[in-house]
Order: C-alpha cells, then structure tokens, then sequence
C-alpha cells in the first residue's frame, strides 16, 4: 500500500486526561513540533501499530495470507515475513506447496 504524500486531512477532536496532555507538550518540546503535527505523528505510529497487531493476530489464527497480512499491516511481504520471524509464527506453507515451488524450479 503506498500512501500519497499530497492527502487531504480531516479533523479530529478529542478530549484526553491529564497525564496525556502533559506527555503529549514534553514530546511538543523534545520535537519541536506543534501540537497538531506531534498528534498527528502519533495517530499516524499508533494506527501502524493496529494494523501491524491486528494482521499478525489474523495470521496466528490461520485467518489470512502472508501477503494479504503485508497488506493489511502496510509493510511489504519480507518485512511481515521478519515479524513472523522474531514473533515465532510458522510460515503457512504445506507440503502441497513445497512440491508445486520444486516443479516449477526444474
């Protein structure tokens, strides 16, 4: 999936506590940014974050592809591939597969 670098932008309103709001102006200060564009970069990591749990969990559970997780996830097929790798998922490949990738190898 490749994301436009000319996107339109909606606008969000949120109501957070205390603790959050002051994290939230100490990374305004470290980076600085904006309020907006520390939120937005934020958003952005913790929505990466989402995909990437939620396509690793449809992959544990046998519910999708490898390459349909990479997708999902937003990364491409070797980074999903070392994911599954560091998280001690098994590549879903059968036997069936493994003959039909040595024809095609002769």
């Amino acid at each position: 999936m490749v994301r436009s670098m000319a996107s339109t932008k909606g606008q969000i309103a949120a109501r957070v506590d205390e603790d959050t709001l002051a994290q939230i102006k100490e990374i305004e200060k470290e980076t600085r940014a904006d309020r907006s564009e520390v939120i937005r970069r934020l958003l952005d990591e913790g929505v990466k974050q989402y995909q990437l749990k939620k396509a690793i969990g449809m992959l544990r559970e046998g519910r999708t592809t490898v390459s349909r997780a990479a997708e999902i996830a937003g990364i491409s097929i070797w980074d999903i591939l070392d994911v599954m790798h560091a998280k001690k998922i098994p590549i879903p490949y059968s036997a069936e597969d493994l003959r039909r990738s040595l024809k095609l190898v002769r």
